[in-house]
């Protein structure tokens, strides 16, 4: 496909505004459509964005739109900054390189030398992407690691603090961390608890007490039988 044009795709994961990961991966490109396909069309190249994505799937607005005008074979060739920029997952990656081979639209990684059209090359291409995407892995088994890690230390997991509960910004192990800690309210809590242990004793039997009792919701209001299922099934 000779006749369509000559795009770049950008994507960065995080969003930060017209950041300079962004600008660094679209004039490495255009430098590489200069050296290859001329001044001309370094000029008149056409660039995809997108900020705030992740290359864990193919679920973004700017890819979405450019994959449109590639499979109705308006595109000539595709130049990113890395292989990675387009995917971080391997069946993805292979659906995205089949779309351009069955559309005759060349791939070109500005910074990775790779050429689609021979088996070896190929093979080459996906064995990066299987890398990558055990990277991607790595990271997220090492974050989520971490995660438990600090709340195993006392660290409050997120989310907002259950009732009778306050979250409070304290230091663990030198490091800033929130933590739950209980409020005037715990008694509230304590008193529910205490209520439906006893035997026979229903959501409905809980609440017409809290009632007799005058004790209410953080709302000022009566307590529910959705509250009350809540705060009971609540690990905190």
């Amino acid at each position: 496909n000779d006749t369509g044009q000559i795009v770049i795709y950008s994507r960065k994961s995080k969003f930060t505004g017209k950041g300079e990961s962004i600008e660094n991966q679209i004039e490495m490109c255009r430098q590489y459509i200069r050296l290859h396909f001329g001044e001309k069309a370094a000029n008149g190249v056409l660039v995809y964005e997108d900020e705030g994505f992740s290359g864990g799937n193919l679920e973004r607005p700017q890819f979405k739109k450019m994959m449109a005008e590639a499979k109705e074979k308006k595109v000539q060739a595709i130049v990113v900054y890395r292989l990675d920029r387009i995917s971080r997952s391997i069946v993805d990656f292979a659906d995205f390189i089949d779309i351009l081979e069955s559309s005759g639209i060349s791939f070109v990684s500005a910074t990775e030398k790779f050429d689609t059209s021979t088996p070896m090359g190929r093979a080459m291409l996906y064995i990066i992407v299987v890398f990558a995407q055990l990277e991607r892995e790595t990271i997220a088994e090492r974050v989520r690691d971490n995660y438990y890690a600090r709340v195993r230390k006392g660290a409050w997991g997120g989310g907002p603090a259950a009732f009778g509960f306050d979250l409070v910004r304290t230091t663990i192990d030198g490091k800033k961390a929130t933590i739950c800690q209980p409020n005037e309210s715990i008694s509230v809590v304590q008193r529910i608890f205490e209520l439906y242990s006893r035997p026979h004793t229903s959501l409905a039997d809980v609440q017409k007490q809290l009632i007799h009792d005058g004790v209410l919701s953080s709302g000022g209001v009566n307590f529910d039988n959705v509250k009350l299922s809540s705060i009971l099934k609540n690990p905190a």
